[in-house]
């Protein structure tokens, strides 16, 4: 059985242009690039942003967690559910003042201290992490 976990794509889109705002403002100050910088970011929160938040997907089945992402270059990642150790829930000041966290999956193969995944904008990370850990707890049991 295969479920989707749910996406608030409104606030992550918001969040997507705060970000890449926030990043152009300081270089208006240092080089005046910022003002170039915004009118691409602009173009990007009209054009890119809605696009990619749409095919932006979290799937959770029985064996494994899925994740689609991607425009220009689409990528979908399966994760083992077994293979998964640890599920961390990351808020900084930006993510805190849009109300959003992200889940950061973790694997005994990664080879960096990368996480195999980031899971974004997600309704409620919470219950996302419990429903994943619940998903694995079962997998395992059955094996």
């Amino acid at each position: 059985m295969e479920k989707e976990l749910d996406i608030d794509r409104e606030k992550l889109i918001q969040y997507n242009w705060w970000t890449g705002l926030l990043v152009c403002i300081p270089l208006v100050f240092v080089f005046g690039l910022g003002l170039i910088l915004a009118a691409i970011h602009y173009a990007l929160a009209i054009l890119w942003y809605p696009r990619w938040v749409e095919v932006l997907r979290y799937c959770l089945d029985d064996t494994s967690l899925r994740v689609e992402q991607g425009l220009l270059f689409r990528s979908r990642k399966t994760i083992p559910l077994d293979k998964i150790t640890d599920l961390e829930l990351v808020q900084g000041p930006v993510l805190r003042a849009f109300g959003m966290w992200t889940v950061k999956v973790q694997t005994a193969s990664t080879a960096s201290q990368l996480p195999e995944a980031t899971l974004y904008g997600l309704v409620n990370p919470e219950q996302a992490r419990e429903e994943i850990l619940a998903a694995k707890t079962a997998y395992l049991k059955s094996n």
